[in-house]
């Protein structure tokens, strides 16, 4: 209840400022005084309605529509578009046609947090204790905001005050990428001297010290892979804190099941650090809608099944023993998804999964109609849009009891889960590559991996790697724990390793089930180049800033080869 109470103050904002555009350069102040700053209640509207404009992981989450890179982009999920057009994945678009538009939304939710930040700092209706703890959120959100125009675009335009153009001069050229990182640290420490370590029940939702400076970790990360690998230390000694500092103990691996951990109800577990709230029907998500599997038969009644895993993902899911799956192994190739590390289970779909009482087939045919010529919704076909293309659907984030698609009324229905934008898992990951960047595989850098592994049921690593193998183990750590929560394309470029796996094109498993010595088995068969990849380097590590913010500001330069 107390979780629905949130969402219903959050809608009210909503609804009463939705139609303002805070961030539109050309206007004043809009929100009145007599409208918002004169009661504390109302002041917490506002500070609630800027928590709404985080989106989730995919951006298609919450129903505002747009895509976002880990659904269009990595090498983990592919998504194919009217007609199976496959423009995203060549990254065919311009600065006028680009599918994501981060720049828009961020610059007007920063406007929201300049303005608030003015008007609370010299408020007559709030303690020093509220406006303490107020500014503390806004400034968190600024720092939220900014990290993603860093990641995206590059060194942007820093703005810290709500403009007026009677008296600003409103056209900001940008800061480099070294100034906006600065620029969001230090934004995220005023956030983290300001806000609290816990939360009381009303208040769940809300940024953290913890919040604040965990993201100091991820952003230090991302800095060391794109500006200079000096912030690798950063990165170690801020996720360190969650370690063995301050925050030692306050956060730890959920270990009521990997799946659990991203379902409504264990929300706020021991493991979230940050999270973006929803509660159905108040404000709810639509992957389950956009991203499920189809009830076989009945094409509206459940999930739509537009984007599929890749079975480059499923093929890196190692083997319960640790060991690597290979389909040249004869016990592996029989059966695929038998023995695998049990995050596999969590995070995909696959041919022969129990779900929602039922056996889910992706596969061409099924054991009770091996002549089947016209298959049923969710099974594979690469001319049916809501068949899969890749023999997989998305697990992570799906719940066996959200009813999705249209109900009889034709009102759109989803889940009502938080979406983790940050989670202790993370940290110790975090805390794992950048340390062996500075330090090499230390005692350390093998214990945090250890209990990530260790809640997975997999054998430790081997002992005695070296600085590049633990690298390597690393990435492929983070690339399964994390698999469809919106991190990996950003990792990629981090890395700097998006022009050799993003243009590699990606495969499907076609399962088919045939009758041998009397029994109905299922065969497999890999199928090659369902997908067609491009990446071009050093042009697609930076998206274009939209053309519209070009042409209102002459002082904005293109990012290059856009």
């Amino acid at each position: 209840m107390k979780k629905v109470t949130y969402i219903f103050i959050v809608l009210l904002m909503s609804s009463t400022f939705g139609c303002t555009d805070f961030m539109n350069i050309t206007s004043k102040d809009t929100i009145t005084d007599d409208g918002v700053w004169i009661s504390p209640s109302s002041i917490m509207l506002f500070i609630s309605n800027i928590y709404t404009d985080l989106k989730g992981p995919l951006y298609t989450l919450d129903g505002a529509g747009g895509q976002a890179p880990d659904v269009l982009f990595t090498d983990d999920f592919l998504q194919l578009g009217e007609g199976n057009s496959n423009k995203w994945n060549l990254f065919d678009f311009n600065a006028s046609s680009a599918p994501i538009n981060r720049w828009d939304d961020c610059y007007k939710t920063i406007r929201k947090a300049n303005l608030g930040l003015a008007k609370i700092e010299v408020s007559a209706v709030l303690t020093d204790d509220a406006k303490t703890r107020l500014m503390g959120d806004l400034y968190f959100m600024r720092g939220l905001f900014y990290l993603e125009l860093l990641r995206f675009y590059g060194g942007v335009p820093l703005i810290d005050k709500a403009l007026d153009r009677q008296v600003d001069e409103i056209f900001y050229a940008r800061a480099t990428a070294e100034e906006t990182l600065n620029f969001i640290i230090a934004d995220l420490q005023k956030a983290a001297d300001r806000l609290p370590v816990t939360l009381v029940d009303e208040e769940l939702g809300r940024a953290t010290r913890g919040a604040a400076i965990g993201m100091q970790a991820v952003a230090y990360l991302h800095a060391a892979g794109v500006i200079d690998a000096k912030y690798y230390k950063n990165a170690a000694d801020i996720a360190n804190i969650f370690i063995t500092g301050e925050l030692k103990d306050r956060y730890s691996l959920f270990q009521g099941g990997f799946m659990e951990l991203f379902l409504e109800e264990f929300e706020h577990n021991s493991e979230v650090i940050f999270d973006i709230q929803f509660a159905y029907p108040y404000r709810f998500t639509g992957t389950q809608t956009v991203f499920a599997p189809p009830e076989p038969g009945d094409e509206g009644g459940y999930g739509w099944g537009k984007g599929n895993v890749s079975q480059e993902l499923v093929d890196a899911f190692e083997m319960k023993d640790g060991t690597a799956f290979d389909w040249s192994n004869p016990e592996h190739a029989k059966a695929p998804y038998e023995n695998r590390d049990k995050r596999f289970y969590s995070t995909v779909h696959y041919n022969g999964k129990p779900w929602k009482g039922k056996i889910l087939y992706t596969s061409q045919n099924t054991p009770k109609n091996l002549e089947l010529k016209s298959n049923p919704n969710g099974m594979y076909s690469l001319s049916k849009p809501s068949c899969t293309k890749t023999g997989y659907y998305m697990g992570k984030h799906m719940n066996e009891k959200v009813v999705c698609g249209y109900d009889n009324r034709g009102k759109g229905v989803g889940g009502g889960h938080n979406y983790i934008v940050l989670r202790f898992a993370e940290i110790l990951l975090t805390f794992a590559e950048a340390e062996n960047e500075v330090n090499g595989p230390t005692t350390a850098v093998y214990k945090a991996i250890k209990l990530i592994r260790d809640r997975a049921g997999q054998p430790p690593l081997p002992a005695g790697l070296d600085k590049d193998s633990m690298r390597e183990r690393i990435r492929k750590e983070r690339r399964i724990e994390l698999a469809l929560e919106g991190k990996r394309f950003l990792d990629l470029v981090r890395w700097r390793t998006a022009e050799e796996v993003l243009n590699q094109n990606l495969s499907a498993c076609l399962v088919t089930y045939v009758e041998k010595e009397g029994e109905i088995v299922p065969t497999y068969q890999v199928i090659k180049d369902v997908c067609k990849k491009a990446f071009i380097a050093p042009k697609n590590y930076l998206w274009p800033i939209p053309q519209g913010a070009i042409n209102k500001n002459s002082a904005l330069e293109q990012n290059p080869m856009w």
